[in-house]
């Protein structure tokens, strides 16, 4: 199932109290560049031991990250992230912190999060602090901190952020990132990768995976939308390319995103800062201490909220004569601003604005939703009811099923689709959601596809005023929101005999149901394992002893069945769990013959050189495994050329096997031994819970064919030992096979499909398939084979309106005269 889920950047679990301390902006010295030689274009090497240890050197500190951000930056002009690249002293490069197995923007700001965790931090002096300023720019005028700028409904603004170093004594910064908190319900960003951008002085390595709508809103240059938060711009910011900052006290243009208004109401932006204070009480007050406070001075709701959301770089760098090379400092002194917007419509005659809040792939929505989803036809659709909010020349609301207005026609939207619904009001599927109108628009998202903006235009004409009988066009903008698919997990069963294995692996039963805006990975978790296994399960591990999905499992306990469950995940958040089941088969058979008891003293003779009264085996016969406690079938076989049957590999229980009478024969007699025989059945057959669990020499015996189905031609001084008679029942001008028995000569043959032959009821030509074993083939082969009353041996025998049995003398050897080259092929294998 579908689960709505947004991923959030998370951090490696630490102790709350210790994660309150490690906020706000960091000081960090200047690294000087080091070279890297180009590596192998596979996959980066992740670090088990230390995973943000990037350059293996036993410590995590700047340089990690400085390699980071320099392969990062190589991606983005084109060339491979070097996975065993050599740094000075043969050091290896460990580029894949989040063992994701690939090199992105998370691998950098997971090493950062952990840098803030883990480094030696220090608190910064008091003198050193910075702000963040906001401003709205809208139709050239600029409205700044604390202001509110009136926007009309449909309209673009643009937000802009500033990062000022306010220190006593100003270096500017190396790298700025903020979070940025609004409603984002009332607006959206029609193209992130165009309308969120970086000021002049910073930049960062945009691989150009950004979420395609940022609603809610994703980091920018953010990847798989790790970063999505509703309400939330997170990680605006970047890096400033150059050692030295010029003017350092000015405000430096951080980030420019520009929006789009869709709903009415006053949206206020606020940089999401913490206060920071020292705490006298905490033992670890000489680092620093965090109140987790917002600056309304109330508490946050969620513990690791703004982790790593606002960091400071600062370009000055720490004296190394002093102790002070590599130094982290938490600048724990800093402002940020708030400014808004305030939507409102400008109403006007005719079509009007809408927007649109739905849902990828209709999770969660129904005709109660808004907008209604309904299903017309076995098709999907969200209903958009345009016409609710047009007007007339007066710019007055209309009413009721507003028949004044016709949607004339609408453009499509670049991924969805969108049609007009002329009669919506004989769409029971429509009415039923309470819409009034008396035509809409039904809009189909686009498969596995969310977080991004469609928007089209559709046009109307207004026939209630003679004054507004022309035509109005409005747009109208639908955003998708994104839904984490979870991988679906699913559940296989495995059959083992006895002290055997099987081996599998659970990602070949799992898959993804991502669309195309989730970067997903199909990854293995886990294996759950119940304590009280009694069989052997295996997992199968890589080089670091972590499991793969693959696995082994054996038992030597008949009858046993269990299983475990394993867990996947999508290479983010969502986990799918499925089982494994297991069952080790009892040694457990019933078998025994069909065969022709000639003298019907129910014992199966030998037929070899008896002419007299051949006792034959019957191939072709159906017979059925039936669970007594149930009634119910759990097996069926047929007879091959040698007459026997077999079922095996059966739970404990008190089965019967019953037989298919074989037509235009009578019946004989049965061989049972202790068990019951009822008719054509055999019962009370004890399997398990002490009982032995083989049983053999369980016979059906027959005295031989119908009178009608004998005749004078079984007696012809041309008929040899060598033979097989065939039998036939005739139905609407079809032959079917319905047995067969063989006398001597047709060792070879392994069986005849009733699939595989053709008898043509009016001229007795025959065409079969026989199935023959050959020497050095584990598999039998076919040979096929026609015959008509032309040919030599070949005798119809007895013919009725319902059956005909037709025999054919000599071996098989003889008869197939096709074996010969089935042979010499198989021979030259």
């Amino acid at each position: 199932m579908k689960k709505s889920k947004s991923r959030q950047h998370r951090v490696p679990s630490h102790s709350l109290k210790r994660a309150k301390r490690q906020r706000g902006f960091r000081r960090m010295e200047q690294l000087e560049n080091r070279s890297m030689l180009a590596g192998d274009v596979a996959a980066p090497w992740h670090n088990e031991f230390l995973p943000t240890d990037v350059n293996s050197d036993g410590v995590l500190d700047n340089q990690d990250i400085e390699i980071l951000v320099g392969e990062l930056k190589s991606m983005k002009m084109g060339a491979v992230a070097a996975h065993n690249s050599l740094l000075e002293g043969e050091q290896s490069l460990y580029l894949d912190v989040d063992n994701d197995g690939k090199l992105t923007n998370r691998d950098l700001l997971s090493a950062m999060d952990a840098l803030t965790l883990e480094g030696e931090a220090l608190v910064s002096d008091p003198d050193v602090s910075a702000n963040y300023d906001l401003e709205i720019v809208y139709n050239s005028a600029t409205t700044g901190e604390g202001g509110t700028e009136n926007v009309s409904l449909n309209d673009t603004f643009t937000l802009n952020i500033y990062v000022t170093d306010t220190s006593a004594v100003p270096s500017g910064f190396l790298q700025a990132f903020v979070d940025v908190t609004f409603d984002s319900t009332k607006l959206t960003i029609e193209n992130p990768a165009t309308d969120i951008v970086l000021g002049p002085d910073f930049t960062f390595a945009d691989l150009g995976d950004v979420p395609s709508n940022v609603t809610p809103y994703g980091g920018k240059s953010a990847q798989d939308n790790q970063f999505i938060d509703p309400g939330k711009l997170k990680w605006m910011g970047g890096y400033h390319p150059s050692p030295t900052f010029s003017n350092p006290s000015d405000p430096h243009l951080l980030v420019s995103v520009t929006f789009r208004a869709v709903a009415e109401g006053t949206v206020a932006f606020d940089v999401d800062v913490r206060d920071f204070e020292l705490e006298s009480n905490d033992p670890d007050a000489e680092e620093v201490a965090f109140n987790q406070k917002e600056r309304s001075g109330e508490m946050t709701q969620v513990a690791d909220d703004n982790l790593a959301a606002t960091i400071v770089q600062s370009a000055e760098f720490g004296d190394p004569a002093n102790g002070q090379g590599n130094l982290i400092e938490q600048v724990g002194r800093f402002e940020g601003g708030t400014v808004s917007v305030d939507i409102a419509a400008v109403p006007v005659g005719g079509a009007n604005f809408d927007s649109y809040n739905v849902n990828e792939d209709y999770f969660g929505d129904d005709e109660n939703s808004t907008p209604p989803a309904v299903t017309i036809g076995g098709v999907p659709y969200y209903v958009l009811d345009v016409l609710a909010n047009d007007l007339d020349a007066a710019t007055n609301p209309v009413t009721g099923d507003r028949s004044r207005f016709n949607i004339d026609s609408v453009t499509q939207p670049t991924n969805g689709t969108v049609s007009i619904l002329t009669n919506a009001q004989n769409v029971p599927e429509v009415v039923a959601t309470g819409i009034t109108s008396h035509q809409v628009l039904l809009y189909q998202v686009p498969d596995n596809l969310g977080g991004i903006n469609e928007s089209f235009t559709y046009t109307t004409t207004d026939s209630g005023s003679s004054n507004n009988a022309g035509t109005t066009t409005a747009d109208v903008v639908v955003s998708i929101n994104d839904i984490d698919d979870a991988p679906i997990a699913g559940d296989a069963s495995f059959t083992l005999n006895e002290g055997e294995s099987v081996s599998g692996n659970a990602l070949d039963y799992a898959s993804l149901q991502g669309g195309p805006d989730e970067n997903e990975t199909l990854t293995f978790v886990e294996f759950i394992v119940p304590a009280n296994l009694q069989g052997t399960f295996t997992p199968v591990l890589d080089l670091n002893n972590n499991p793969t999905g693959a696995f082994t499992y054996s038992s030597n306990i008949p009858g046993l069945e269990e299983s475990i469950q394993y867990v996947v995940s999508d290479g983010g958040s969502q986990t799918a769990t499925g089982t494994l089941s297991f069952k080790t088969l009892l040694d457990s058979k019933i078998e025994g013959v069909v065969y022709f008891d000639s003298d019907n003293d129910g014992v199966v003779d030998e037929n070899l050189d008896n002419e007299a009264s051949p006792e034959t085996r019957i191939g072709g016969v159906d017979l059925e495994l039936v669970d007594s406690s149930t009634g119910t079938v759990v097996a069926t076989t047929r007879t091959d050329a040698f007459g026997t049957y077999s079922f095996a590999g059966f739970d404990e229980g008190t089965y019967s096997v019953r037989v298919v009478d074989p037509r235009f024969t009578r019946k004989g007699l049965t061989t049972a031994g202790s068990f019951t025989v009822t008719g054509n059945e055999i019962s009370g057959i004890g399997i398990g819970n002490g009982q032995p669990g083989q049983y053999s020499g369980l016979n059906f015996g027959y005295r031989g064919r119908d009178y009608p189905y004998i005749s004078w031609r079984d007696q012809m001084g041309s008929n040899t030992e060598d033979s097989i008679v065939l039998a036939f029942s005739k139905s609407g001008g079809t032959a079917t096979l319905e047995w067969y028995t063989v006398d001597e000569g047709w060792d070879r043959l392994v069986n005849i499909n009733s699939d595989y032959i053709y008898l043509d009821p009016a001229t007795k030509s025959m065409q079969v398939a026989f199935e023959v074993s050959v020497d050095g083939q584990a598999n039998s082969q076919y040979v096929v084979q026609a015959f008509s009353p032309s040919t030599p041996g070949y005798v119809v025998v007895a013919e009725t309106n319902e059956g005909v049995i037709i025999r054919i003398n000599g071996s098989g050897s003889q008869v197939m005269t096709n074996l010969a080259a089935v042979d010499a092929a198989f021979a030259n294998l």
